[in-house]
């Protein structure tokens, strides 16, 4: 309960310095008040929603399996400080993999889509998630801190990392060119993700990273030719730009929709 009241505090401040950055030195300067509830109630029905079904939290499965010696972590006697930082990167690498696979997978492409149809990209973005996707997404990361028996510090490390990252990467801000570069080569920025947000497909299935953007660089998911002016650049996907497909209810619905454009190909999970 510490851990998620302390995680809970830090996203807050953190979103409320935010939202006054893009107030003040707003990147594309596209900033309205009615999106940004809808978005913060998709927020809060995938937090009750996680509340009625899942009794436990992954800081909690930690805690159960390490009472009951399970996972590959204790097996090999990996601890302490190296067992955290091994956490922070195996799960930033299984976040991941998981986004990947809301790409190219249907039936996870239509969760994650609601994801996608935003038409602006600012901090509360970031937590706009369907909640049977965060259902989803809480069921793998369960299944690896059982498996890998991680340990409940270093999972409450990397769930606050990557809820602050959640909202600073789809900010309205962008760093000074020379600053981007060297951040951007560790760590993923708003410019490097606002590319992901990009209509284009070849954009929209790249930049997958939450934390590091060693992955992209790694499995070699980067765009060929990003785009040169993302102030100019486009937000959301086709066909689900209109005003009312942003309203909550429009977005809890979503995936139950199909997707207003011509029929893609069969291995085409965008549909």
């Amino acid at each position: 309960m510490n851990a998620d009241l302390l995680r809970l505090a830090a996203v807050l401040g953190l979103l409320a310095l935010l939202l006054v950055l893009q107030w003040r030195i707003g990147f594309r300067h596209d900033m309205r008040i009615r999106p940004m509830l809808d978005n913060l109630v998709v927020a809060l029905a995938g937090s009750g929603l996680l509340r009625l079904l899942v009794p436990v939290g992954t800081v909690g499965a930690a805690l159960w399996a390490q009472s009951q010696g399970l996972g590959l972590f204790p097996a090999t006697g990996l601890d302490g400080v190296g067992a955290i930082a091994a956490t922070v990167v195996l799960m930033d690498l299984a976040i991941w993999a998981q986004h990947v696979a809301s790409h190219r997978w249907p039936w996870l492409w239509r969760l994650h889509r609601v994801h996608h149809v935003a038409t602006r990209f600012e901090a509360t973005l970031g937590l706009r998630f369907h909640p049977l996707e965060i259902v989803v997404s809480l069921g793998w990361k369960l299944l690896l801190v059982v498996a890998l028996g991680l340990p409940a510090a270093g999972i409450a490390l990397y769930e606050t990392l990557l809820a602050l990252a959640a909202l600073w990467t789809h900010a309205d801000l962008a760093l000074p060119p020379r600053l981007e570069r060297a951040v951007s080569a560790v760590l993923v920025t708003p410019t490097w993700h606002r590319v992901h947000h990009s209509p284009e497909r070849a954009c929209t299935d790249s930049h997958y990273g939450n934390l590091l953007t060693a992955w992209d660089r790694l499995f070699r998911t980067r765009p060929v030719a990003p785009p040169t002016d993302q102030r100019a650049m486009a937000i959301g996907l086709e066909g689900w730009r209109s005003d009312a497909d942003q309203r909550w209810t429009a977005l809890l619905l979503n995936p139950f929709r199909r997707a207003p454009r011509p029929a893609p190909t069969e291995t085409d999970p965008h549909a």
